[in-house]
């Protein structure tokens, strides 16, 4: 994506967290609607958690591929 040395937007690991939020926001909001999924609100909550921690993930890998290299950096 970025390999013409443009600054990278998006990553895989942020699609991948908003896509676990999203599925995991349907879940907890069918388990408001249906006794059988709040008896698994737990397992919402703990998507929704992995999908926030994508999303942190991500955003630091962008932070940096998208790091102004330094010109007194040694590439070995």
């Amino acid at each position: 994506m970025a390999e013409g040395g443009g600054k990278q937007r998006i990553n895989g690991e942020t699609i991948t967290g908003i896509a676990l939020v999203f599925l995991a926001l349907l879940f907890i909001w069918a388990g408001t609607m249906n006794p059988v999924w709040a008896s698994i609100m737990l397992a919402d909550y703990i998507i929704l958690a992995i999908g926030v921690g994508f999303i942190i993930v991500g955003v630091i890998a962008i932070r940096r591929t998208n790091r102004p290299h330094s010109e007194h950096a040694s590439h070995y």
